[in-house]
C-alpha cells in the first residue's frame, strides 16, 4: 500500500467532510418526524435488525458507555420506537425490540440515506459509479486506527 501524501488527506478530509454533511443532512429530513439525534437513529437500526438485543450488545457494537446507552433506549421507549420485555427463559435480562413506529423510523431513516447516495452516484458516469462503490466497500473491508 502506498502511503498518502499530506496533499491527498488533506484533498480526502474536505471531500467527507462534505460527504458526511450530504449524509447529515439525510439523516435529519429522515428523522425529522422522530427528532432523532445520531446515537438515537443508530441504536434503533441496531434493535430494528437485532430483535431482543440487551443494551450491553448495542454500547459494545456502537462502542459506547452503558450509561449512554441506557440514556438514549430511556428516549427511545417515551417515543414510542422501542419496546423492553424480560424474556420468560432469563428474566434478569431485558429484550429490546423496535415497534411499529420504530421500524417506519428506521425506514424513513434509511431512505434519507438512500435519497443521499442516489444524489452522489448521479453525478458520476456509469464506470465512476461502479469505481466509487468497489472503491468505498475496499475502504470499508480495511480496519481503520
Amino acid at each position: 500500500m502506498a502511503e498518502p501524501t499530506p496533499e491527498q488527506i488533506d484533498q480526502l478530509s474536505v471531500a467527507f467532510e462534505r460527504f458526511t454533511r450530504r449524509f447529515k443532512v439525510a439523516e435529519a429530513v429522515a428523522a425529522a418526524d422522530n427528532a432523532l439525534n445520531a446515537l438515537d437513529a443508530q441504536t434503533l437500526v441496531f434493535i430494528s435488525e437485532n430483535a431482543g438485543c440487551n443494551a450491553g450488545e448495542i454500547a459494545r457494537y456502537l462502542d459506547v458507555a452503558p450509561t449512554t446507552m441506557t440514556s438514549a433506549l430511556d428516549r427511545l421507549v417515551r417515543k414510542g420506537l422501542i419496546e423492553r420485555r424480560r424474556p420468560e427463559e432469563n428474566r434478569r435480562s431485558v429484550a429490546l425490540t423496535a415497534t411499529g413506529k420504530g421500524l417506519q423510523a428506521v425506514e424513513d431513516h434509511k431512505a434519507g440515506y438512500r435519497n443521499a447516495c442516489a444524489a452522489m452516484l448521479r453525478a458520476l458516469d456509469t464506470a465512476e459509479q461502479a469505481q466509487l462503490i468497489r472503491l468505498t466497500e475496499k475502504v470499508t473491508r480495511t480496519n481503520v486506527e
